[in-house]
């Protein structure tokens, strides 16, 4: 009897668009000839939790997860979408001029994923003092947004493409105090052990999907332009970047 591998993707992207990810599914399934199974899921944590306790053997996950599955499960990194990497803003309302020196609230999604880490280092750039800094963790990037708009806050930590998706009006409504522009961190596909004989093929048919006419159809319905070749150390090099309790 063939075996039956299980897909994950982070619920970050399964929000913006569930049935592009099915599509990319029976894809992978139609190019690679084997069965595998998509159960997604629409919180950060369950998801995580789920992959840890052997729930998956391909994964599209965000950074931190990936350093994670890498860590504890032995997920390598297979391929990236091209251009396209995880940064932070920090926020604040427009026209505020926070002072850090007495301590400020900073919303977060959560402090499990790589956007409140690379926040810490927009914070420590700006000079503020990290050990005064309260930290409210609201669930999600927009909620980030909406508890400095609203009042709850006053600064945030903005995904890039959240910041990206707001409107023209709530852009306007707050200032940019400082942003990473690393590109050291990236969502990326990765493989567990059970996938890992087939690593080179599994690469090849992610990095050429532009060049088919169907893989390039699955490509835009995602948004994405194509993906690129990622290697194991890229992994490797977002330890740097979790204070010693995460990593």
């Amino acid at each position: 009897m063939a075996a039956q591998y299980r897909l994950s993707v982070c619920p970050h992207d399964t929000a913006k668009n569930l049935a592009g990810w099915f599509l990319l599914n029976t894809y992978l399934q139609r190019r690679l000839g084997f069965s595998m199974h998509f159960e997604p899921s629409d919180n950060f944590n369950v998801e995580r939790e789920a992959v840890l306790a052997g729930g998956a053997d391909f994964v599209y996950a965000n950074p931190f997860s990936a350093w994670r599955f890498h860590q504890q499960r032995g997920f390598v990194p297979v391929a990236k979408p091209v251009e396209v990497c995880d940064e932070t803003l920090l926020v604040a309302r427009a026209g505020a001029a926070p002072d850090p020196s007495q301590g400020l609230t900073i919303a977060s999604a959560t402090d499990k994923l790589i956007v409140h880490f690379l926040g810490l280092t927009v914070l420590d750039e700006l000079g503020w003092p990290l050990s005064k800094m309260r930290y409210e963790f609201v669930g999600n990037h927009l909620k980030a947004v909406q508890a400095v708009l609203g009042g709850k806050a006053d600064a945030g930590f903005v995904f890039n493409e959240t910041w990206q998706g707001l409107s023209a009006s709530s852009r306007s409504a707050l200032q940019v105090l400082g942003e990473t522009r690393s590109r050291q961190a990236c969502h990326c596909f990765c493989i567990g052990p059970a996938l890992l004989p087939r690593l080179s093929e599994i690469r090849t048919v992610l990095c050429s999907m532009h060049e088919d006419p169907a893989g390039q159809r699955v490509l835009e319905d995602l948004r994405f332009r194509a993906f690129e070749p990622l290697e194991e150390g890229a992994l490797a090099a977002l330890s740097h970047l979790l204070p010693p309790e995460a990593a």
